[in-house]
């Protein structure tokens, strides 16, 4: 269950002596290999290194995990305190991440069996900071056995007193250990080349041979030149070196959190040996549906066993110290609401709906429709995004998995109106407006999508995992004035917009799947003409970087195709916020890592490049979005 937080405030602390032997911090090595039918032991140190959590004006939470039950020390200094402060960890034992036998046996070609194992220990430390300053920097260094972690973290800024906010936002890292030899589909657009571009390799050609093809929709498909784990290496670089001030992970964080080794994978790109992205910038994530999936620990289960489900969902919680359990304690961090200074981010669960549905057993809410969504009538509505298990089936599993608890007590909310997440999120909309708050809502599914899971259950294309049951929200946003919904699920990028009563001011709702797992364009079907054409249900649909960005291939000096640009490619959305001292002005820039290959299409680097899609959103002094730019008053400068 979830783990305890110990809280101190900080500036109230007597000054103690620092005696500790300083080292250069290192994550364990998952390169080791563990003794014949043996994992390795237990190391002193850490397994996770330090993150950040729970950010705020005065107020940081540091987390990190260690292999062996000692307690840490945490070493803060700043603005405001009386010399250095140090803390004392109680680490409390992860039980849920022990490798299952299905773990220990797993063989990855390419890689040695087993080097990508860690003992079987974790022990979770979470020290809370209070009393800390407003929009200041400070320094904190944390030791754990014989090694020791040095970092820095900011304080937000208040409502009143800010200038510019940087947020970085993807989704789908999707990490496991096999992402460091799969290469994920690159799809291409029916309509994917500029004027005067030449083709894509074919069949036997060198791109093929170095990095390989597939097959989607039946037609001959390039795998991308970047393996997952390089590419989410370069994703987070490029996004700590653009020093934001938050990052927002939108769910499907791991292949399976029911997976252990997927949680591995996590933290050493985000605290550990391939980035600390998340020992600078506090992390706030959303549940995805790979959240509640045990991977090669039988899925999603059975209709008699969902335990995968269960023990999935709760390895995330037990990661995680979000501001959640302060206002649902049953649903933990499930869903949660971050004040970081003039914004509000609000945290949804969009991993289940009652009524449930499920396309393959023909259990749908609404009747089955054609066409595009303008077709979606309220007759039509869908209730469910989780087609592969009941609530109650879930509910069940719980009660198993956590005895002396029962099936009411589950921690899978429902998202539908009459819910108590429907009604915190209505009185956390209200409360932010009356604030004057600028809104932001993130969480996993995409309402509005072109891709595979754009299409809802009772569609001719129907899809089981659709997130088109979120749509309920829309209303709700509207209303409050919410800026943007940050979402994922599709592996896409795209960008759709939202404005139901017609009067020119609505919000944006950003696909953002593309960290480093799959790379999927629209859905396509076969015409009657025998061609792939879209879909096309999300009438929604302003920008889509595989419809919108073709790509340009030119031969080079040996004949070869090589793109020079367009695309779409692994990235983030970077969202600037700066105050106009008569309201703010947010922009929206979909970044994405142009791959630099030499002659052999081998990888040389990664660019830095922004797609032709950038949206600036104007918002008046009270947080909300105007039709367009703010005119100051003359005694506002």
């Amino acid at each position: 269950m979830k783990n305890r937080i110990r809280r101190a405030v900080v500036a109230g602390l007597a000054v103690m002596p620092l005696t500790l032997t300083l080292g250069v911090a290192a994550a364990p090595d998952p390169a080791a290999e563990p003794a014949a039918g043996a994992l390795p032991a237990p190391s002193s140190g850490f397994r996770v290194l330090p993150y950040l959590q729970a950010p705020g004006a005065r107020t940081m939470t540091l987390s990190w995990v260690s292999e062996l039950d000692e307690p840490g020390t945490v070493v803060v200094t700043g603005p405001g305190l009386r010399g250095p402060a140090r803390l004392a960890s109680e680490p409390e034992r992860l039980d849920l991440m022990e490798y299952t036998q299905a773990e220990l046996d797993q063989e990855i070609d390419g890689l040695e069996q087993g080097s990508w194992l860690w003992s079987d220990d974790s022990y979770k430390h979470s020290v809370g900071l209070d009393g800390l300053r407003p929009d200041h920097t400070y320094r904190y260094t944390v030791a754990q056995g014989d090694e020791t972690f040095r970092g820095t973290f900011a304080t937000a800024p208040t409502a009143r007193r800010w200038d510019r906010l940087r947020l970085m936002a993807f989704s789908d890292t999707e990490t496991e250990p096999m992402g460091a030899v799969e290469q994920r589909e690159w799809e291409l657009h029916p309509d994917g080349y500029t004027d005067g571009s030449v083709e894509r390799p074919g069949p036997g050609s060198m791109w093929e041979q170095v990095h390989g093809s597939t097959t989607r929709y039946g037609e001959h498909t390039l795998r991308y030149p970047l393996d997952q784990r390089s590419a989410l290496v370069e994703n987070t670089e490029a996004i700590e070196a653009a020093d934001p001030d938050l990052m927002l992970l939108a769910g499907d964080l791991v292949q399976g959190s029911g997976y252990q080794p997927a949680w591995d994978e996590f933290w050493r790109h985000f605290a550990g040996e391939y980035g600390t992205l998340a020992s600078e910038v506090p992390l706030l994530t959303a549940i995805g549906n790979w959240e509640t999936f045990g991977a090669l620990n039988d899925g999603y289960g059975t209709p008699e066993d969902r335990s995968p489900a269960v023990i999935g969902r709760n390895r995330y919680h037990d990661y995680f110290d979000t501001p959640g359990d302060r206002d649902n304690p049953q649903y933990k961090d499930s869903y949660y609401r971050l004040d970081y200074g003039p914004v509000t981010l609000l945290t949804l669960d969009s991993t289940n709906g009652v009524p449930d549905e499920n396309v393959d057993e023909g259990i749908l809410t609404g009747e089955v429709f054609s066409g595009d969504d303008t077709n979606l009538t309220f007759d039509r509505r869908t209730t469910d995004t989780q087609g592969s298990f009941t609530a109650s089936e879930y509910g069940a599993a719980f009660a198993d998995v956590y005895p002396g608890l029962s099936p009411a007590d589950t921690d899978l909310p429902n998202l539908n109106p009459g819910t108590e997440q429907w009604a915190w999120a209505t009185e956390q909309l209200a409360d932010a407006r009356e604030r004057g708050q600028i809104v932001l809502v993130q969480f996993h599914h995409a309402p509005y999508s072109s891709g595979v899971h754009g299409t809802p259950p009772n569609h001719v294309y129907a899809d089981n995992q659709s997130g088109v049951a979120m749509r309920v929200y829309s209303p709700l946003f509207e209303e409050y004035g919410v800026a943007a919904v940050i979402s994922g699920h599709d592996e896409m990028f795209e960008r759709s917009w939202v404005d139901g009563d017609g009067d020119g001011v609505g919000f944006n709702v950003y696909d953002v799947g593309v960290a480093a797992d799959g790379l999927r364009g629209e859905q396509l079907v076969e015409s009657e003409g025998g061609e792939l054409v879209p879909v096309g249900f999300n009438s929604r649909s302003q920008w889509s970087a595989s419809a919108d960005e073709p790509e340009t291939w030119e031969l080079d000096a040996n004949g070869n195709p090589r793109l020079v640009d367009g695309g779409l490619h692994y990235g983030h959305l970077q969202m600037d916020l700066a105050n106009t001292r008569c309201g703010a002005e947010l922009t929206f820039s979909p970044v994405y890592l142009f791959p630099v290959l030499d002659d052999g299409y081998e990888l040389v680097r990664t660019e830095r490049r922004v797609y032709d899609d950038v949206v600036t959103v104007h918002l008046g002094d009270d947080g909300t979005p105007l039709a367009g730019p703010v005119k100051c008053r003359p005694d506002r400068g």
